[in-house]
């Protein structure tokens, strides 16, 4: 089998490799960007001294640089101060919701590409008792494994918390994933967290503290995503897709490979 015939049937690993290096891309992001507010908030003074010792050499092209970004301080040392609020709470809000989509988009990408690659899919979604008779047989086209996997999340989301649903929605293709029940817990929580701030303002509303038992006292109020919130989050959509990728690995669809690589 030459490289190209064993890309294409790996293809089932693409989806959560790729959030693995958005995520760890992201802690980057975050981190770099906290460690940059603090070094700015205290950057005024330097720049000062630097400008006095450079006017006394008469460097004036290098005072005229510094008097520029003395201008911009007023303005970034209010920003690097709301920035700073609630430990990092603007910045980690952002990463999170990156951090979150990208596993949403992992599973999403993963169930459409086995609807639109194996002709047995359609089957297996009817076997876990999801309605697929308006669709026909053989691998889908790419609008209608959207429609379908659409159909499976309205389904399988009324009785299965985010984890759970993820775990399932998966295991009906004979993807398996094992992952510890912290971590599902800990997923439910992230996803009525991140619900929240994007359509509450942040606030805890009823239905995100009946879903989470770590959000039932903090219902009524608005929630920060402290940088100790953020890493257990991280850590949770973390753990969850390296153990998605060890299960697609496993999975029928990267033996298919292996079996006509033997051949």
């Amino acid at each position: 089998m030459n490289g190209d015939d064993r890309e294409a049937f790996n293809w089932i690993i693409g989806p959560a490799a790729r959030a693995i290096a958005f995520v760890a891309e992201e802690s980057i992001v975050a981190g770099t960007l906290n460690r940059s507010i603090i070094f700015l908030e205290g950057s005024e003074p330097l720049l000062r001294a630097a400008r006095e010792t450079l006017e006394t050499h008469g460097a004036d092209e290098a005072v005229r640089g510094i008097d520029r970004l003395l201008s911009e301080a007023p303005t970034l040392s209010k920003n690097t101060a709301k920035l700073k609020e609630n430990d990092f709470g603007i910045v980690n809000s952002h990463s999170f919701i990156g951090v979150w989509g990208a596993l949403e988009v992992a599973i999403e990408d993963t169930v459409t590409l086995v609807l639109e690659k194996d002709k047995n899919a359609l089957g297996l979604v009817a076997q876990a008792g999801i309605k697929t008779n308006t669709f026909e047989q053989g691998p889908l086209s790419e609008e209608d494994a959207g429609r379908l996997y659409r159909r499976i999340e309205s389904q399988l989301r009324r009785s299965l918390k985010a984890g759970e649903f993820y775990v399932k929605v998966l295991e009906i293709f004979g993807i398996d994933i094992a992952c510890r029940s912290s971590v599902l817990s800990k997923l439910q929580e992230a996803n009525s967290v991140r619900n929240c701030l994007l359509h509450r303002g942040g606030v805890i509303d009823d239905r995100a503290a009946e879903s989470s038992c770590a959000l039932r006292r903090l219902k009524g109020q608005k929630i920060h995503i402290t940088q100790s919130r953020y890493l257990d989050y991280y850590s949770a959509v973390s753990s969850f897709l390296k153990e998605m990728l060890a299960a697609v690995i496993a999975s029928p669809y990267t033996r298919m490979a292996n079996e006509e690589e033997e051949v």
